[in-house]
């Protein structure tokens, strides 16, 4: 039997070994009657910022619990992009068992250039003020304290009206690239992004613009080569006027040329009205929206189109229906979609996308989503096949009636109910997709 054999077989018996005394150990929580007592909480937070073991860490006079139904408080956390490129957390603490029908809601702003641990200890300080009333009436009452930082100089300022001189404009640039290869075959690729945008309660403006370079090159059996090469660049604006908690209208206008897509450039100029059943302020939680949009479409292509066109303008209309919420059982969307060319009504495009993920009972979850749509507005298709080459590399859309996606998953957990422990020993050695394989 080889060495890694052995070494595998004990490293097995000790964890068995070893899992009683785990269950047992000084310090459990249920060992300790105080501890066991603290407040239970669930914490539901899948966005940026959100680092659960440092809250774990840190909150220590709470009982984080693994499975929803265990705890008394359901943490649900949202966040949203901000104008200036930050992001708003808001934190939900939903009563359940004894403080069942009990909700408290608090937010934190956190600035564009913030560190994580700035964030997360923003998130932090919420998540403890709308936790610590409850916890105050448990036996690990006694055993806090409450801190207070004050204004600098120890007197209170009223909060003044903002005065920004970039007038609440916010800029980006980025530039990536990468490139990798071996002996018959290499990628490059290159992308680039600017962006300029101003957000305020009246009004949401974005402007703009990318560029991408993608270059696969192959060396084949027969001593050929074939090279793949797709190029897209473009501009966008996008202008929303806010006119009511559940209403906004506004526009938009685009310009792309694509490869894939045989356009030398394809433009839109659209005005849109939008209407939110629920508020907008209820958006992280919820939305069901109806969009639509009429405007004009330019083409210009790069070859000669199947219907015999060079260039060609279109009216066109587009509807969107989109329905949104995340929620204690988990969440859910979907979305409707349909576009169709007003000159021609046979040419038009149909969809539907959507998930669901939702926690069906203790420990058991499940989640399934995709897309399918029903394609018939292909009117960039150029004339004449195909190659193989040019099909296997996805150099160009092909002719298609439809199009679709899906996944779905289901998970079990069982075993503790806790989950207040962190222990970062090993930690990139152990499970989650990591570690080494042995074999036998």
């Amino acid at each position: 039997m080889s060495i890694i054999r052995y070494l595998a077989i004990g490293s097995f018996a000790l964890l068995c070994a070893a899992t009683p005394v785990l269950a047992q150990g000084t310090g459990s929580p249920a060992k300790d009657t105080v501890q066991n007592s603290a407040l239970r909480v669930y914490l539901d937070c899948q966005e940026m910022g959100c680092d659960s073991d440092f809250f774990v860490t840190e909150m220590k006079w709470v009982n984080w619990m693994r499975e929803r139904l265990d705890a008394e408080f359901h943490m649900l956390v949202t966040s949203e992009a901000t104008g200036s490129g930050g992001r708003r957390y808001t934190a939900v603490a939903i009563g359940q068992k004894q403080y069942e029908g009990k909700a408290d809601t608090l937010q934190y702003t956190a600035n564009p250039n913030d560190a994580d641990d700035t964030r997360r200890r923003g998130l932090l300080r919420i998540m403890s003020q709308l936790l610590v009333p409850y916890a105050a009436r448990t036996p690990l009452g006694p055993r806090l304290s409450i801190s207070f930082a004050s204004p600098s100089g120890g007197v209170s300022v009223p909060n003044a009206a903002a005065k920004d001189k970039w007038n609440f404009w916010t800029y980006s640039i980025s530039a990536n690239g990468y490139a990798n290869g071996e002996k018959r075959q290499s990628f490059m690729n290159l992308y680039n992004n600017i962006d300029a945008n101003r957000t305020t309660e009246a009004w949401k403006i974005r402007l703009g613009g990318n560029f991408s370079y993608d270059q696969s090159s192959y060396s084949l059996s027969d001593g050929t080569e074939f090279t793949s090469l797709q190029r897209n660049y473009g501009g966008s604006a996008l202008a929303v006027k806010s006119v009511s908690p559940h209403w906004s209208v506004g526009g938009r206008a685009t310009g792309n040329y694509s490869d894939y897509y045989n356009t030398d450039l394809n433009a839109i100029v659209a005005p849109a009205v939008e209407w939110d059943y629920y508020p907008y302020e209820e958006f992280a939680r919820r939305k069901f929206t109806v969009l639509y949009s009429v405007g004009l479409q330019q083409f210009r292509y790069h070859e000669t189109t199947i219907y015999g066109k060079d260039e060609e303008r279109r009216p066109l209309h587009t509807l969107n229906i989109g329905v949104n919420a995340r929620q204690p059982w988990g969440s859910a969307n979907v979305s409707l979609n349909g576009s169709q060319f007003l000159n021609e009504l046979k040419y038009n495009n149909i969809g539907i996308s959507g998930g669901v993920d939702v926690r069906i009972g203790r420990g058991l979850s499940f989640n399934v989503g995709g897309s399918a749509s029903r394609v018939r507005d292909q009117v960039y298709l150029p004339r004449g096949e195909a190659t193989d080459e040019e099909v296997i590399a996805r150099q160009q859309a092909l002719s298609t009636g439809y199009r679709f996606f899906g996944f779905m998953g289901l998970r079990y957990q069982f075993g503790s109910i806790f989950n207040s422990v962190v222990n970062p020993r090993f930690g990139s050695m152990g499970g989650g997709g990591g570690g080494m394989m042995i074999t036998f």
